[in-house]
């Protein structure tokens, strides 16, 4: 995460950009943003980190390790060069995605969205959708199989469970933000189990 914004600052140096009024971003774009205010908040008016966290607890660390064995699993993963022979782990990524969208929603708000309801129709099997949960996570996974790429999945899950504000100043999470003249807009969801209020 450090790198990447680190990779930022220098775009923002090479345009002439000397101040940000606001950096924003939810999940690893607010990993990014808690790490603007720290290592350059003399550039940043205001920060908004939505839905983050400064480090990646043990079980987040543990739901992206599924994650990644699932898309490492995938026969079609052929050791990350799967696009020599033009595949993709397309089942292991969308096992990925379905796991991931799973902690962005508590128990309380699938249920509320969901409930125990099953489809409806004349093609229920027993290992189809027969939950609209079910559904809903296969759509998640088939969607994000289209538009991601399953090396830089495991890449970026990898960036978040490294990201640790509080251990890059010995420890202490305040200290990353000693001085700053930052203002601050944190924003987070209650139903999120990834990154609970």
């Amino acid at each position: 995460i450090r790198d990447m914004v680190r990779a930022q600052k220098r775009l923002i140096d090479d345009l002439g950009i000397t101040r940000l009024f606001a950096v924003l971003g939810g999940s690893m774009g607010g990993m990014q943003v808690l790490e603007w205010a720290a290592t350059y908040p003399e550039c940043v008016f205001a920060a908004v980190p939505i839905a983050t966290a400064a480090y990646h607890s043990a079980q987040n660390i543990a739901f992206n390790e599924v994650g990644r064995q699932a898309i490492m699993a995938d026969p079609d993963w052929q050791g990350g060069r799967y696009w020599q022979n033009g595949t993709v782990p397309a089942r292991g990524l969308a096992v990925a995605r379905m796991v991931a969208h799973i902690t962005y929603l508590s128990e309380q708000a699938l249920t509320r969205k969901f409930g125990r309801r099953l489809r409806s129709g004349p093609n229920l099997t027993m290992f189809g959708d027969m939950f609209e949960v079910e559904s809903y996570l296969h759509h998640q996974g088939s969607t994000f199989v289209r538009r991601f790429d399953a090396n830089s999945y495991l890449t970026i899950t990898r960036a978040n469970d490294y990201f640790d504000l509080a251990a890059e100043h010995d420890g202490d999470l305040a200290a990353a933000f000693t001085g700053t003249r930052t203002r601050f807009c944190v924003i987070s969801f209650s139903s999120d189990w990834l990154y609970p209020t």
